[in-house]
């Protein structure tokens, strides 16, 4: 599994050494929009900001795939604050997923550390196909449904 530090270091790389300070937004990619399994996830669309404060945008495909776009600046977005590990991957978020009673087909799925003082870890977002937005803590595992 590629670590997040290792994605990281391959972009700063590309961009001649340019230090992230961490992750912002991570954004999957889903084979035909809709997806079951974590074989589903193609790539991931990743924000990571430097420790002068820009932020970057990128693609990273997901193994087996290969590839790594050329980091490009952009402005960062509001409402998310930065984070460099977190615990739980998206393959066991997936897995949380199909445990619950939400839906079993996700059409969205993002992880980000919202910036307000009640979030104390970073979360993966996923939207099911009933439209179901579902937050698992991705330190503490902990899922919670919001039903439409």
């Amino acid at each position: 599994m590629v670590s997040l530090k290792d994605i990281m270091d391959e972009a700063s790389a590309k961009l001649g050494d340019v230090k992230f300070k961490g992750l912002m937004l991570k954004e999957a990619r889903i084979k035909n929009g809709a997806g079951r399994t974590p074989e589903d996830v193609l790539g991931w669309d990743y924000i990571f900001r430097t420790n002068d404060g820009v932020c970057y945008s990128f693609y990273g495909a997901q193994f087996p795939l290969i590839g790594l776009t050329q980091a490009v600046p952009i402005l960062c977005p509001l409402g998310i604050q930065t984070f460099d590990s977190y615990e739980i991957d998206f393959k066991k978020a997936i897995e949380i997923l199909n445990t619950m009673n939400c839906g079993d087909v996700f059409v969205a799925m993002t992880l980000s550390w919202p910036l307000t003082p009640e979030c104390t870890e970073p979360y993966w977002h996923i939207r099911t196909s009933l439209g179901n937005d579902i937050s698992i803590g991705a330190n503490s595992g902990k899922p919670n449904c919001n039903k439409i």
